[in-house]
């Protein structure tokens, strides 16, 4: 750091200092004595700074140097080295920001892109969604609609001349009825409108209940049906109908892919805080790539396992969600021509 002192006629008291480069330095600072502000002067390649005072007499020894008042004392350094590496700083901060933005603006969009994923997926289901329910709803208005053109066609047909159109439409009403329903069901749930009342409930009085329901059906199917039940008071917090309906749901299909002469095992068991439901069979069985498609909303598997019953496709969904709604599991296991197990794991009361 160095200074220049200016007399009251603007001249700079000579010093040591005061040579070249200085003297370019002095003519510049000359005409900044009434500055009070630092500020940065460029001299060639140099960068200096400097800030201006007034003289307030106290500097004997350089006042021995001048006949002539002192006026303004000038302090001055050279900061060319820290101005260079500013600029590099800057220069470097500039850099980051840009490759900072840039690579903001990649993840960004790939972020994006990801979290749009599960969108795209739901709007893809909701599509197919759509496509299936109007082709599962076309089949029984297309059943019904001609139906109606039959029993328009004999107006004068007393209703036992035309019951079997009658019967037919009755048929196709209800499936569309059972269809709604099941849809709203699991639309509700979707939307968690659909909330199940929870009371305490002995899940193996339902299991013998519905056995005994489904017996005159097995006997019309030809079918064997196998009732275990383990122990007693297996008491677990639910819905009573809730429950009624997942069970009638695996019977049901069950009994639908069971041959003649085939036999259905329903178990209920303790074990530990859970009790396991079981209801296996020995028909058709599912072949090992359609099975992660079975809780599938609308899904039929294979056409020829059906042996021309069609049902909605919505049987095993809203099993699923009446599980998942009693904090309970559920697994399938099946192979072609092995039949089919499906294992249904809740919690009991202690």
């Amino acid at each position: 750091m160095m200074s220049f002192y200016w007399d009251s006629n603007d001249a700079l008291i000579q010093s040591v200092y005061y040579k070249v480069p200085y003297i370019e330095l002095s003519s510049m600072l000359r005409e900044k004595q009434n500055h009070m502000r630092p500020e940065s002067i460029l001299v060639g390649k140099k960068t200096y700074r400097f800030v201006s005072r007034p003289y307030q007499g106290k500097l004997p020894i350089v006042e021995k140097l001048s006949n002539i008042p002192l006026k303004t004392i000038q302090i001055f350094t050279e900061i060319s080295a820290e101005v260079y590496y500013l600029n590099r700083l800057l220069w470097c901060i500039s850099i980051g920001i840009g490759v900072g933005a840039l690579l903001s603006i990649i993840a960004g969009y790939a972020l994006a892109r990801r979290a749009l994923i599960p969108i795209q997926k739901v709007w893809e289901k909701q599509q197919q969604f759509v496509a299936d329910a109007s082709h599962d709803l076309r089949s029984p208005l297309s059943v019904v609609r001609g139906q109606t053109q039959i029993l328009l066609r004999h107006p004068d047909h007393t209703i036992e001349e035309e019951s079997a159109p009658i019967s037919a439409i009755l048929k196709e009403t209800k499936r569309m009825s059972n269809m709604v329903d099941g849809l709203l069901l699991l639309a509700r749930g979707d939307s968690h409108e659909e909330v199940i009342s929870c009371t305490p409930v002995r899940i193996d009085v339902i299991i013998k209940e519905i056995a005994k329901k489904m017996e005159p059906i097995m006997d019309y199917k030809q079918l064997r049906v196998q009732l275990h039940v383990e122990g007693s008071e297996l008491l677990m917090n639910g819905d009573e109908n809730r429950l009624i309906q997942l069970f009638m749901i695996l019977l049901d299909n069950a009994i639908k892919f069971t041959q003649v002469d085939g036999q259905i095992d329903l178990e209920c068991i303790r074990q530990g805080k859970s009790v396991l439901v079981t209801v296996k069979d020995n028909g058709v069985g599912i072949s090992e790539h359609e099975l992660p498609l079975v809780f599938n909303r609308f899904y039929k598997g294979d056409s020829s396992r059906s042996r021309g019953d069609h049902g909605a496709g919505l049987g095993l969904s809203i099993a699923r969600w009446i599980v998942d709604q009693h904090q309970g599991t559920v697994h399938i296991s099946s192979g072609v021509g092995c039949g089919t197990t499906v294992k249904i794991r809740f919690p009991v009361i202690s």
